[in-house]
């Protein structure tokens, strides 16, 4: 395997790990001050934002990536535990997230009209939402990604599902932004 793609895979990797640490955060009983949360949903952002970028610069590799062909049929299942994974992070998130110090925090933004994000239960939908389906993907991801460096190297197939997956991934990245850009700043909460 090409050292850029090696060094590309293992970045992805510790990427899809960290998020998931990051997302994991909330479940701590540490956010119960508006400076925590400030702090819990920048990481997320950070996290979220690397991920991101790691969607593009596979788009930018991709056609130096040499691809043997896939043999025989070839289809990308997801399963089901990881969809059961989703299903509960998303139920204990909105139990978490609904449970934050909201009564500290101002959901008025500069964007209103661009990002729909009027009120706090906006703000929650938007987050309840998207970041389970970014967790959900991770651990897709996380097992093409062991696949890829196992094997030495991509099938035409395997490559087409790492693209697909961070495609997804970011697209929920892209419509949680703006949310998670206004809860990381420490002057949406009041002390």
């Amino acid at each position: 395997m090409v050292k850029a793609l090696s060094n590309y895979l293992a970045g992805l990797d510790s990427d899809l790990r960290n998020y998931r640490l990051d997302m994991n955060r909330v479940f701590s009983r540490k956010l119960t001050l508006p400076r925590h949360c400030a702090r819990y949903f920048f990481d997320v952002l950070t996290s979220t934002s690397h991920l991101y970028g790691d969607y593009l610069r596979l788009r930018k590799l991709e056609p130096t990536i040499p691809a043997k062909p896939t043999l025989g049929p070839h289809a990308s299942v997801t399963p089901a535990r990881s969809l059961r994974e989703e299903l509960s992070i998303r139920v204990r998130m909105r139990k978490r997230i609904e449970a934050l110090p909201w009564s500290r925090f101002d959901p008025r933004n500069s964007f209103v009209e661009e990002n729909q994000l009027r009120t706090q239960a906006d703000y929650v939908n938007t987050l309840v939402l998207h970041l389970p389906e970014i967790y959900g993907e991770t651990t897709k991801l996380r097992r093409r990604v062991r696949d890829v460096r196992r094997e030495g190297g991509f099938s035409d197939g395997r490559l087409a599902d790492l693209l697909v997956g961070l495609e997804h991934l970011a697209h929920h990245a892209s419509y949680c932004r703006h949310a998670l850009e206004i809860l990381s700043d420490e002057n949406s909460w009041t002390r």
